[in-house]
């Protein structure tokens, strides 16, 4: 019969159903020992009152600690035992005799079997082998019926443990994360609630960052960082609080049995040899934790780790990509408003990005030219004065001007390109930036610059001469002068005459030397050219 299943609870209730029965007895009681070894727990009972059975512990009766030794212990007078216990109840429930033999599992007390009658009887040596031999048998199938319940427990963690991993990896958000483990823990493993403490490793405090199943009062009991069992948890050991209003390791033991917890299991949150947070099972019954049951909770706790820590990770990658996306946002605001084009090649020269003004002059939209070739796009100027051929060679900067035809005017255009390490590989040219301003002005300027210091030079030198030559001409002209008063041939008056008026277009000339505004220059004989003093002495002032 007892071997017909593997249910503890109904392995239980059929040795205390079934031994009275074989044995003629009036009712029978299994206790066990807790994981400890320490204190007997009723588990199951048949044929007497609730009022007897909570009449309290029997730990320390003689027969009890005896039996737990190995040996039998047949009772004929019970009211007459020695350090017999709770006397009045046992008059009061009419128990007369009482047999204890030892329940053995794994070669091990486990617990005892007590048989009580309500008559006096006096159990013969054979009648008490027969029973010590029948709670052998109860020790190993209860032993069977809890291995068995075990797998099967652990088959049902070990699905809940791939369902809860499926649900952690269906999402990144810290909160929906924490909130699943916390919920779905108690659901499996049938506990009154759940915490997950995270460690704010600047306060060097837990903080309280999900729950399930506990009151709001509860959970604002106060700080556990100074908790006993806080401490051994934070060492990566699980923590076993089999009561949790009475074990010392625990700081608010009052509220415990307020809220109606019982027992607590703390493991550490592990994340690549780190603690990073404490996961707490409370349960609102005593439960002696298994093997089974801790290293799922230690399971989950480590897979909750990883995905917690996946979270943060995203939360951050999401918080620098939008980062990100404001400072490529900005950077293209800020290229946009340049007066000059801009365009960004790869070392491939493809187009990666260009701004408005590139855009404007050349009557396109975006999308028509990234990834292009830049040389389908941009007029280049002559190979040999390219800069991303002299980029290409190692140079750090290189720049050429071009000249355009723009309607009927004539532009100069400058284009010069920078390469850019964006890793900050020293050497590596990740992108190439190319500039191109239009030079028109600059250059025209420049013109100008250097016609009104040939203009300058042109002016000295002729006010020098003029002032050179003014002076013998005004000499020489005097004199002839004189010379066409005192003389009376009229051939030497002619001649003289011819060189005064020769003198006087001398003079003329060294005048306009004086007037010269502007540069104007004719040709003279082959490829020499001079000054043109005629034009150059009239018009305006450049």
């Amino acid at each position: 019969m007892i071997t017909s299943t593997l249910d503890v609870e109904k392995v239980l209730d059929v040795i205390v159903q079934k031994v009275p029965e074989v044995v003629v007895v009036d009712a029978a009681t299994i206790r066990l020992l807790d994981s400890a070894g320490e204190k007997l727990f009723l588990v199951a009972s048949y044929g007497l009152s609730q009022e007897y059975l909570n009449r309290g512990p029997i730990d320390a009766e003689k027969s009890v600690t005896k039996a737990l030794t190995g040996i039998p212990v047949a009772i004929y007078d019970a009211l007459s035992y020695p350090h017999i216990q709770h006397p009045e109840a046992i008059a009061k429930e009419g128990i007369k005799s009482i047999l204890v033999v030892p329940i053995i599992m794994k070669g091990e007390i486990g617990g005892v079997l007590r048989l009580l009658t309500k008559t006096p009887r006096r159990f013969k040596e054979n009648e008490i082998k027969f029973v010590t031999a029948l709670a052998e048998q109860c020790g190993i199938a209860i032993e069977n019926a809890r291995v068995y319940e075990e797998q099967k427990k652990q088959i049902r963690y070990l699905k809940s443990l791939e369902e809860i991993g499926k649900a952690l990896n269906s999402t990144f958000q810290l909160k929906e994360v924490l909130d699943l483990i916390v919920a779905k823990i108690p659901e499996v493993m049938n506990l009154k609630g759940c915490t997950i403490r995270l460690l704010d490793p600047e306060k060097i405090h837990l903080e309280l960052a999900a729950a399930y199943g506990l009151s709001k009062a509860y959970l604002g009991r106060g700080c556990i960082d100074d908790e006993l069992s806080t401490h051994q948890a934070m060492m990566g050991d699980p923590v076993i609080i089999p009561d949790a209003t009475v074990d010392p390791r625990i700081s608010y033991q009052d509220d415990a049995k307020k809220e109606g917890v019982a027992s607590i299991l703390a493991v550490a949150i592990v994340v690549k040899k780190r603690i990073i947070g404490v996961l707490r099972l409370l349960t609102s019954e005593r439960r002696d934790f298994s093997d089974v049951e801790i290293n799922f909770a230690t399971a989950v706790a480590e897979q909750g780790g990883i995905a917690i820590q996946n979270a943060k990770n995203y939360s951050k990658i999401t918080k620098l990509i939008t980062e990100l996306e404001q400072h490529e946002d900005f950077l293209q605001m800020v290229i946009d408003s340049l007066h000059a084009q801009l365009i960004v090649i790869d070392p491939d020269h493809h187009i990666t990005m260009v701004n408005q003004a590139f855009l404007k002059t050349h009557d396109l939209k975006e999308n028509e030219i990234i990834g292009r070739p830049c040389h389908k796009i941009i007029n280049t100027c002559k190979p040999e004065n390219c800069p991303l051929k002299h980029i290409e060679k190692g140079k750090k900067t290189s720049s050429c001007i071009r000249q355009i035809k723009a309607g009927d005017e004539e532009k100069f255009l400058e284009e010069r390109a920078i390469p850019v390490s964006a890793f900050g590989k020293k050497g590596v040219t990740d992108f190439i930036i190319i500039t191109i301003r239009d030079v028109t002005a600059h250059i025209q300027l420049r013109e100008e610059h250097k016609t009104k210091e040939r203009l300058k030079g042109v002016l000295e030198m002729a006010g020098a001469a003029a002032h050179e030559l003014n002076t013998p001409v005004f000499s020489a002209l005097g004199t002839a002068q004189l010379m066409v008063d005192d003389l009376d041939e009229p051939q030497m008056i002619e001649d003289l005459k011819t060189i005064i008026r020769n003198l006087n277009a001398v003079s003329e000339l060294t005048q306009k030397m004086t007037r010269i505004t502007r540069y104007e220059a004719k040709d003279y004989v082959g490829d020499v050219k001079i000054v043109d003093i005629q034009k150059a002495a009239e018009g305006p002032m450049t």
